[in-house]
C-alpha cells in the first residue's frame, strides 16, 4: 500500500504557505496594478497557443479527476488518487465562499468596463467569473501537493512546474491579479495536505476499487460532453486523451515488453525444437 511521505513535505508545506502569503499580501499593494497596466498595454498572442491553452487546462476539475481515474486503471495506486480527489473536493467551500465575499473582479472586465465594449454587468455576475482567489491555481498545486509525497522527486518537481505556470498564464490572460494567484496557491497547498492528512487517518481503510474508477473515467469525459457539447469534449479527448495513453504506456510498458519478449522466445524456441525434430526424423529414415 502506498504511503505519503508526510515527514519530509510538512515542513516544506508550511514554509511555502507562508512565503506564498507574504508574496500575495507584497503583491496586493505592490505588484497588482503595475502588473494589470503592463499586461493590458502589452497584449500577446502566445496564450493563444495550442499547447499553452493544453497547460492551462490543467487548471480545471475536469482533466484532473479523469487523468487521476486513469492513473488508478492504470497502476493500481488508488492512495495517491484518493488523496488528489479529496484535495479537489476541499478546495471548493474556500473558493466559492471567497469569491463572492471578496467580490474583486476579474482584471478583463475592468478592463471591457471602461472600454464599453461589454455591458459592466461584473458587480453583478456569478461568484465563479470573480477574481479573488484564483480556482483554477488552487485546483492544480490541490492536486500537485497531494500526489508529490507519493512520486520521486523529479515527478514531484514537475507537477508543481505545471501549477506554476498555470498561475503564471491565468495573469498573463488578465484573468486574475498575482494576488489572487497567490491566494489560490495558499488554498491549493493547504487542501493537498489537508487531504493527505485525512487520507492517512482516517481513510486508511477505504479502497478505491478498480471497477469504480473505471467506471469513472468513463463518466467523466461523458458527462463533460453533456454539459459543454460535443466540439469541447472532441478537443477535450483530444488534448488530454494523449496524456492518458502516456499513463498506460508508462505504467503497463515494461509489462507489455516482458510479455512480448516471452512470447517470441517461446516462439523461437517452439521453431528451434520442431526443427530439430524434423532432422532427426529425415535422419532414421535414411538409416532405414
Amino acid at each position: 500500500m502506498d504511503q505519503p511521505r508526510l515527514h519530509r513535505i510538512n515542513p516544506a508545506i508550511w514554509v511555502s504557505v507562508i512565503a506564498l502569503c507574504l508574496a500575495g499580501l507584497m503583491s496586493y499593494f505592490l505588484l497588482d496594478e503595475r502588473t494589470f497596466s503592463w499586461f493590458r498595454d502589452h497584449p500577446s498572442t502566445w496564450p493563444k497557443n495550442s499547447w499553452v491553452k493544453a497547460i492551462r487546462g490543467f487548471g480545471g476539475a475536469w482533466v484532473l479527476i479523469w487523468l487521476l481515474l486513469n492513473w488508478v486503471c492504470a497502476t493500481g495506486r488508488q492512495r495517491p488518487a484518493l488523496a488528489g480527489l479529496l484535495a479537489l473536493l476541499l478546495i471548493a467551500p474556500t473558493v466559492c465562499t471567497l469569491k463572492p465575499l471578496v467580490h474583486r473582479p476579474r482584471p478583463r472586465e475592468v478592463i471591457a468596463a471602461a472600454t464599453k465594449t461589454e455591458k459592466a454587468e461584473y458587480n453583478n455576475g456569478p461568484s465563479w467569473n470573480l477574481s479573488f482567489p484564483s480556482g483554477d491555481t488552487a485546483v492544480v498545486f490541490a492536486a500537485a501537493t497531494a500526489i508529490v509525497p507519493f512520486v520521486r522527486w523529479p515527478w514531484g518537481l514537475f507537477f508543481f512546474s505545471i501549477a506554476s505556470s498555470v498561475g503564471i498564464m491565468r495573469v498573463v490572460v488578465l484573468a486574475h491579479y498575482p494576488s489572487d494567484v497567490f491566494a489560490g496557491a495558499v488554498i491549493g497547498i493547504f487542501s493537498g495536505w489537508l487531504a493527505l492528512q485525512i487520507t492517512s487517518r482516517w481513510l486508511s481503510r477505504f479502497n478505491l476499487r478498480l471497477g469504480h474508477a473505471a467506471v469513472g473515467a468513463i463518466f467523466v469525459p461523458v458527462l463533460f460532453g453533456l454539459i459543454k457539447g460535443i466540439n469541447e469534449l472532441l478537443t477535450f479527448l483530444k488534448t488530454y486523451g494523449v496524456l492518458v495513453v502516456g499513463i498506460y504506456i508508462i505504467a503497463k510498458g515494461g509489462a507489455w515488453l516482458k510479455r512480448l519478449r516471452r512470447h517470441d522466445f517461446c516462439g523461437y524456441f517452439k521453431a528451434t525444437e520442431g526443427t530439430e525434430n524434423t532432422e532427426r526424423n529425415q535422419k532414421s529414415k535414411c538409416k532405414m
